[in-house]
């Protein structure tokens, strides 16, 4: 019973797709949805018939990506729930007014700070404005609300020093079929002694019956070292086959057999620590990739956003409730946002960890697993 209005930039969804892996955040998120959307968390999947139950007991995976063996799987009793975003959106979509084409170009406010009818209002490329008591901004790693509260230089990434491909794939039905029966079904990633990361992921398995209809993907980093790396050249697929050599099975034959035309976009790898802001008297927020922009190397950061929203609910039931004034409220849902946000340098020394063989087993992942930080 709290009013919002919920913008998004796009005018149309876009084509970009990916997953992330719900450990710890799962119950949260479970207690945030509606009760009817609960069940519907399974059609999310990107195997609609894997149980939470089952992927728990089969865990993270990590191999030594030189043999193939197991280096450690980490396991989580609770039960893991691997979310495709596209799939995601549309599910949690259903009941939600939605309004699409509103690209955030500034924030103004109305009203003193210590005001009870302060305002805030967000202005937009179309003309329009939307106007309320908060603006949380929820607007991923690159941030426009980030952008108007610090300004572009404190919210600027940080960009990391790697090679890195992001990209989906699908096979003929033989191997598609070898492939699910060997990766692990949720999360299965490699260091190598080259110093390279490679992980494989299932994004969708659109009809049960027909592996040739399965899509992959593949995340691949390594340590920029030449002037293609740096420009990120066209010739990626080239690149990546120049890498494999010394790989162990699974990665190397997916490698070998990625179709010569496979479609691999430009990317970064960026982060971005967070540091304490000025709320403008509780009236603006930031969340998610917005908020604490990490890798994927420790598996936070889907996590931490369910976190973020969580404990914004909370805060502004106290405020709904009178129990606790709109500043008091923003200021704890704030300084909880920073200091989770020390999992950026976690993650920031596990992606240096995956490209540091040698060292790799005295890693956070193998000191503490998948849980959160503090936990």
């Amino acid at each position: 019973n709290i009013s919002y209005s919920l913008v998004d930039r796009e005018t149309t969804p876009r084509d970009r797709n990916w997953g992330i892996t719900l450990s710890w955040a799962l119950p949260l998120l479970e207690g945030l949805l509606p009760p009817e959307l609960v069940p519907q968390l399974q059609a999310c999947q990107p195997d609609v018939s894997l149980s939470v139950a089952s992927a728990g007991e089969q865990g993270v995976l990590i191999r030594d990506g030189a043999t193939g063996a197991t280096k450690i799987r980490v396991r989580y009793p609770g039960g893991i729930r691997r979310m495709q975003i596209q799939k995601t959106k549309r599910v949690l979509a259903a009941g939600l007014r939605l309004k699409r084409g509103k690209r955030l170009v500034s924030l103004s406010y109305g009203g003193d700070n210590d005001d009870s009818r302060a305002t805030v209002t967000a202005h937009f490329a179309d003309g329009t404005a939307e106007t309320g008591t908060v603006v949380v901004g929820a607007d991923g790693g690159a941030s426009q609300v980030r952008r108007c509260l610090l300004g572009e230089a404190a919210a600027a990434q940080e960009v990391l020093p790697y090679a890195f491909m992001n990209f989906p794939f699908r096979l003929p039905a033989d191997r598609a079929r070898w492939l699910d029966a060997v990766m692990n079904p949720s999360v299965d990633v490699a260091p190598h002694p080259k110093g390279m990361y490679m992980g494989l992921f299932l994004l969708d398995k659109p009809d049960l019956d027909r592996p040739e209809t399965w899509l992959f993907y593949l995340l691949v980093t390594w340590p920029i070292a030449t002037r293609e790396d740096e420009e990120n050249t066209g010739n990626r697929l080239e690149r990546l086959r120049a890498h494999m050599d010394g790989w162990a099975d699974p990665y190397r034959s997916v490698v070998q057999w990625l179709a010569d035309d496979v479609a691999i976009g430009t990317d970064q790898l960026r982060i971005w620590h967070p540091k304490p802001w000025d709320n403008r008297g509780g009236r603006v927020t930031l969340a998610g990739d917005a908020a604490h922009s990490m890798t994927f190397h420790r598996g936070q950061g889907g996590n931490l956003a369910i976190k973020d929203a969580d404990e914004f609910v909370k805060r502004m039931v106290e405020v709904q409730e009178g129990r606790r004034s709109l500043k008091a409220a923003m200021d704890e849902y704030d300084r909880g946002v920073v200091e989770r946000g020390q999992e950026v340098e976690i993650s920031k020394q596990q992606a240096a960890a995956f490209h540091d063989y040698a060292n790799f087993d005295s890693s956070p992942v193998f000191k503490m697993g998948i849980k959160p930080a503090g936990s």
